[in-house]
């Protein structure tokens, strides 16, 4: 993941009233897009009364009543592509509610903290699909971006759906950007950025959806001015932070953090001063602490991680401990390279071994 790689310096001449005004901003745009997705969502629940209202009316008067799963609150297709046959397959022909029942039961569902969801829930089938080609070559996430948009109009009220295209969306805008195109790469990433939004405005308790908001509004400051880059920098650690409160085993939010206390240790002393200038407390993170975290991803997730192998050899390269620090890039070295981040990687480490390996 490369989202801080690009950070500029922090410049010393931001002042307390402009983050106000940002401030307010995002407040106020926020609010807006949660009025407009809201509008969306009643649109398309409208239409679907519709749809099923003319289809109702035209079969026949025999037909038996069925009720909807109890407790389900929400009209919804299976997850197959055919939009066509989304009567048939969600009511199973002849079998359905009269249309006053599924008219009193368009609502907006609000997840329960503990209920189950993602691969139990509707769109389980096509979740553990995408999951699995996340985990593959570039052509495979290129896939996952595929499935995931095909079915946007089945999910729109569900956390797991929005933080997974959130997902695929970052990572094809690292694919394209990796093959020169700039711009699309750009407009990708603010658009997983507001995925992300989205699915936390669903449900504040998924921990993925906080993860891939802070990924994302971490990566947007490659195109944003000294101050919002120093706004966005505390909105991701507050981000992963929540992340790690509901999910401490995940160990990408470990090396979230740890990439978060990375960049604050790297700060210069000018930098330091221009965030002083804005912040009654300027972020602060130590070597050691920074190593901890990343040190905590791989004890979750052992040797397989050629990023996070990367940054702790970095750590060790700061406290001077040479040994450890090639000991580790050893290990790097020997992780297949995969995605387009262990391609960097794998040229950092690389570099390093002909830097340090004598010591």
């Amino acid at each position: 993941m490369n989202f801080f790689r690009q950070h500029g310096s922090f410049l010393a001449s931001c002042s307390a009233g402009a983050v106000l005004c940002f401030m307010y901003w995002r407040m106020t745009n926020r609010i807006m897009k949660e009025l407009q997705s809201l509008e969306g969502v009643i649109e398309h629940l409208q239409r679907q009364v519709a749809e099923l209202k003319e289809k109702v009316e035209s079969s026949s008067s025999g037909a038996r009543r069925r009720r909807t799963r109890p407790g389900s609150g929400f009209i919804t297709a299976s997850s197959g592509d055919d939009d066509d046959d989304e009567y048939e397959q969600a009511y199973g022909g002849s079998d359905y509610d009269s249309l006053h029942e599924i008219e009193d039961q368009i609502i907006v569902p609000v997840r329960e903290p503990d209920s189950p969801q993602g691969e139990e829930g509707e769109g389980g089938d096509i979740f553990k699909e995408v999951d699995q080609l996340l985990e593959g070559r570039d052509a495979d996430k290129e896939k996952a971006f595929d499935i995931l948009q095909r079915n946007r109009n089945k999910h729109l009220t569900d956390v797991e759906y929005y933080w997974r295209i959130s997902k695929t969306t970052f990572q094809i805008s690292q694919i394209v950007g990796a093959q020169g195109d700039a711009e699309r790469k750009k407009r990708l990433i603010y658009e997983a950025k507001d995925l992300a939004q989205t699915a936390i405005d669903l449900d504040n308790t998924c921990a993925n959806a906080h993860k891939w908001f802070a990924i994302t509004i971490g990566s947007v400051g490659e195109y944003e001015g000294t101050q919002q880059k120093i706004q966005n920098g505390y909105i991701y650690k507050e981000h992963i932070e929540k992340a790690i409160s509901i999910n401490p085993d995940d160990p990408s939010n470990h090396y979230l953090l740890g990439r978060w206390c990375w960049s604050v240790y790297m700060l210069s002393w000018l930098e330091r001063k221009a965030a002083a200038t804005l912040f009654a407390t300027p972020p602060s993170a130590t070597i050691d602490e920074t190593l901890t975290h990343f040190l905590k991803a791989d004890k979750l997730n052992p040797g397989k991680w050629k990023e996070n192998i990367l940054f702790i050899a970095k750590c060790y390269i700061e406290k001077r401990a040479y040994k450890q620090a090639v000991e580790w890039l050893n290990k790097g070295q020997q992780i297949p390279t995969v995605s387009q981040d262990d391609k960097q990687s794998a040229t950092e480490i690389t570099a390093l071994l002909s830097k340090y390996q004598g010591y």
